[in-house]
């Protein structure tokens, strides 16, 4: 028979555990999003060869403009979101391992994404309008057209109406983060 364990266990305080769990969850996320900007890639270089734009051309759709720009800067953009990655994916680590450029680093992480998130609201709008100029002008006169335009309309102003409210969303969240990692508590536990 052993003896009890009338050792105390130490409870970590809720700073710790706001940081470990901040920490876990951002890594978790950084996988994730380095995994699907890997699986991006692969559809970037599959679809370069592919060349939907020149298939769309080919069959007498009308291309949005704002699609030859997405198909010439596709390669870079998911580069470009595989290298954010792999950063929120280090400065995840060095807050969970309570450094002080893993603080400031996830912090200037945090900004970035919000501001990238309301950045991208005109894109999302380019797209939408985007979808309209391809469907040829005919169908759009006919009366299935017209209900066609009704629903494109529709789902532009639901699309916007999702991406600005997520946007204040993640924004709000976003400070929140921020004013928590600038409690002298929470700052004390970095080095």
């Amino acid at each position: 028979m052993t003896p009890p364990d009338i050792a105390p266990r130490i409870q970590p305080d809720n700073a710790t555990r706001f940081i470990d769990t901040t920490a876990k969850l951002s890594l978790l996320m950084a996988v994730l999003a380095i995994l699907w900007c890997l699986c991006q890639w692969l559809v970037v270089v599959v679809l370069g060869q592919l060349d939907i734009v020149g298939w769309m051309q080919g069959e007498g759709l009308a291309v949005p403009a704002v699609f030859f720009w997405l198909s010439r800067h596709a390669g870079a953009l998911s580069l470009l979101m595989l290298m954010l990655s792999i950063g929120l994916f280090a400065v995840s680590w060095g807050l969970l391992k309570h450094r002080e450029w893993g603080r400031t680093g996830f912090v200037a992480f945090l900004v970035l994404i919000a501001v990238a998130n309301f950045a991208l609201i005109p894109l999302v709008d380019a797209v939408m309008l985007g979808l309209q100029t391809v469907i040829p002008a005919e169908v759009l006169q006919s009366e299935e057209g017209r209900d066609l335009r009704v629903q494109l309309l529709v789902s532009r102003w639901s699309m916007l109406l999702l991406t600005v409210g997520s946007s204040l969303v993640m924004a709000a969240l976003h400070g929140w983060l921020i004013i928590k990692l600038y409690r002298p508590q929470v700052r004390k536990l970095f080095r």
